[in-house]
């Protein structure tokens, strides 16, 4: 392309890219262009790079990169902050190819020079082709003992190794390069993802993921970091806390519905506190013999009466787990 035009996209690349970074590091606000956000800024970017792209008789794979760029910043402002953190991260990716495409189009589509045998009419080529195939052929049929007792050589070996191509699964549309083969992948069927059958296909159908890209973005209900832990003394009531005790002592009480209650008295430096299971009468023993160690419970705090108790959600003996 010419060098005026090489320049004029590459301005234009850069200013795309500064202001998405911009958008990054403030935490994918959307404020980065005012008025109108980055969707207007996508627009109004994007028909005046195309029209210099028209202008220089740019190949189509330079238009529709351009046009895949605007694709990924459709409705941003609708997205929530990953799923702008991920379209942000696409757009950056098509920016790089559109400046590489801008800078090396001469050296991409350059030809090695011909050899000797490149210059012959593809015509009389394809028929030596042939014959040499052929004479090949006699060679090998004529003389059976010596192709039977024969070895490759590591050269030979070698060569027909690299002769066997390694296969894309990914199916590439016309026109997009080798690079797109990520950026399609998230639009691949969920079994292209290596240990994915038909069992655990279906169960991932059940939860309405289908494509690579439903899984990246299925995102859990609730995160709860269990590294930070709340001394016993400062446990709010009615609050999903996680603390961690030392385990003093363990019994099982019967409640006068039936039930059973296994009771496990933890402490750290602050204080004491009753920690409490239903219908787990199987921990008597494992806590029993926990006696002496610290152990990390997730759960409520809560009075009853004169009592203060903390029912366990879940629990976790460090030495066994990794919960802190």
């Amino acid at each position: 392309m010419p060098k005026t035009t090489d320049q004029a996209l590459t301005s234009y690349v850069e200013r795309a890219r500064k202001v998405l970074q911009h958008e990054q590091r403030t935490n994918h606000q959307d404020q980065a262009i005012k008025p109108g956000g980055l969707e207007l800024f996508v627009v109004r970017w994007a028909d005046e790079v195309g029209s210099v792209c028209k202008n220089a008789g740019l190949d189509l794979l330079t238009l529709r990169t351009i046009h895949s760029f605007t694709e990924y910043l459709v409705g941003y402002r609708q997205q929530d902050p990953m799923q702008r953190a991920a379209s942000l991260r696409a757009a950056l990716a098509l920016l790089n190819e559109l400046e590489q495409n801008g800078n090396g189009q001469k050296s991409a589509v350059a030809v090695p020079p011909p050899t000797p045998s490149a210059s012959v009419p593809a015509k009389s080529a394809s028929s030596s082709a042939e014959h040499d195939r052929s004479s090949s052929t006699n060679k090998i049929t004529a003389s059976p003992s010596l192709s039977s007792t024969t070895s490759l050589t590591p050269a030979q070996t070698e060569s027909k190794a690299l002769a066997k191509p390694v296969q894309n699964t990914v199916r590439l549309e016309a026109g997009m390069t080798a690079g797109h083969t990520v950026l399609t992948l998230l639009s691949a069927d969920i079994t292209a993802v290596p240990g994915v059958g038909a069992t655990v296909a279906a169960r991932l159908h059940n939860l309405d993921i289908r494509t690579v890209r439903d899984l990246l973005f299925y995102f859990p209900r609730e995160h709860r970091d269990y590294s930070k832990l709340e001394k016993i003394a400062t446990i709010p009531f009615n609050e999903l806390t996680t603390t961690m005790g030392l385990i003093w002592e363990v019994k099982n009480v019967p409640t006068s519905g039936g039930r059973m209650r296994t009771i496990a008295t933890i402490s750290d430096e602050t204080g004491k506190l009753n920690v409490s299971w239903f219908n787990q009468s199987y921990l008597l023993k494992q806590l029993k013999a926990a006696q002496g160690s610290y152990l990390v419970v997730t759960g409520i705090k809560q009075r009853f009466g004169n009592k203060i108790e903390f029912s366990v959600r879940s629990h976790e003996l460090p030495e066994q787990g990794d919960l802190v």
